[in-house]
């Protein structure tokens, strides 16, 4: 970028000695120098690893995702996300403006954006599904899950959310991996069908 001072230099040396009139050229020269410098460092202010405060609430507008839950959580706290949540939250709706809709999508979407926890749909094949997630997340992500409000959802299809968050992996006898895993090491889960 060119600063204010390069184009000074550019003064044919007959003016080089007029104090006046170098002070008023770099005054009208500072003008767009400073526009630009702004309009520059624009995008870095609403970059949603750096954003904050009243940034995200700007990209939160132009997502459609409001900061504020239209419900209380249940450990009392309050129902206006803490800048780390939103962030979060935030990613995970960008990313979902780009979804084709299929589930390998959701879950390659939620393991950015939560690799904590891990997602398991189980998909009825008539248009419904169980959501199961296992890993550590904050209570009011568990919150905002079982209120259907983060988990990306294909049009017309219903989630059963009931108990989606489990800290244990689910009990199976012929599995074992990060959902499921055998005696003593896993949680008893009676509607995965």
């Amino acid at each position: 970028m060119i600063v204010v001072s390069d184009y000074l230099h550019l003064i044919t040396s007959q003016y080089q000695n007029s104090p006046k009139f170098l002070s008023w050229l770099e005054s009208a020269l500072k003008i767009p120098h400073d526009i630009s410098v702004c309009a520059e460092a624009m995008p870095g202010y609403f970059d949603l690893d750096l954003a904050v405060g009243v940034q995200l609430d700007t990209v939160g507008v132009i997502l459609g995702q409001s900061r504020i839950l239209t419900f209380q959580p249940t450990d009392g706290t309050s129902s206006i996300l803490d800048d780390a949540t939103y962030r979060k939250v935030l990613k995970l709706k960008a990313l979902t403006n780009y979804w084709r809709g299929t589930q390998s999508e959701i879950y390659k979407f939620w393991n950015i954006v939560f690799p904590e926890a891990n997602l398991l749909i189980d998909d009825h094949q008539d248009m419904s599904a169980t959501i199961y997630i296992v890993g550590t997340l904050s209570q009011i992500v568990i919150d905002m899950i079982n209120n259907d409000q983060i988990i990306p959802r294909p049009e017309g299809v219903r989630y059963f959310l009931d108990g989606a968050v489990t800290i244990l992996p689910i009990f199976s006898y012929d599995k074992d991996d990060d959902f499921f895993k055998g005696y003593d090491e896993a949680v008893w889960e009676s509607t995965l069908g």
